[in-house]
């Protein structure tokens, strides 16, 4: 191995090790880390599925910070909004189904937590703020149209297992044009 390959192996071992010693990942971090996880699964996906609102709701603070991911003017809305848009989906869907991961082009995994890169050069190792992906899937009640909804949030708790900031991007609409698309397709075969 010639001198510059191995100052380049040398400058990668440093940079990997100075990450790391500079934010280490405890033990306490991935504890955190997976009862949030969990926590989103028994609550969120399991209130939705269940159609519990109270399940749903008791994984958020009272004081959440929730940004829908429909465009509303960037409108912070807050706990009651976001119980009354679970219970809209509670109502008009059945067979109601989440998938984690899903939907990543070579990834696998479904939550992800802390930061190496930044284009503001904040890092973070913290396992308190959560980015969630996955698929929704189920099937509108009134015309039996079956749905698939990509999924990606990034949710932070505070050192209670609450949520307190809630930020969503998905296509709310798709849901409509998947189910016209249906109508459209049985009105054809009729």
């Amino acid at each position: 191995m010639s001198n510059s390959s191995h100052f380049l192996v040398s400058a990668l071992f440093i940079t990997c090790n100075t990450v790391h010693a500079v934010n280490p990942i405890s033990d306490d971090d991935n504890v955190i880390f997976e009862r949030n996880w969990k926590a989103f699964e028994k609550h969120h996906v399991g209130g939705v599925i269940n159609k519990d609102i109270d399940r749903f709701a008791a994984l958020y603070s009272d004081s959440v910070k929730w940004s829908p991911p429909n465009w509303n003017g960037n409108k912070i809305l807050g706990k009651e909004d976001l119980k009354a848009a679970a219970q809209s989906y509670m109502e008009n869907f059945d067979d109601i189904s989440f998938e984690p991961g899903g939907a990543i082009i070579g990834e696998d995994g479904a939550y992800f937590a802390g930061s190496i890169f930044s284009d503001v050069r904040k890092t973070s190792n913290s396992p308190n703020r959560l980015r969630i992906h996955g698929v929704w899937s189920g099937k509108h009640i009134e015309s039996g149209a079956p749905f698939h909804l990509k999924f990606f949030i990034i949710q932070e708790f505070n050192d209670d297992g609450k949520v307190i900031t809630l930020n969503e991007w998905f296509d709310p609409s798709s849901i409509g044009d998947q189910i016209d698309a249906f109508l459209s397709e049985q009105a054809d075969t009729n």
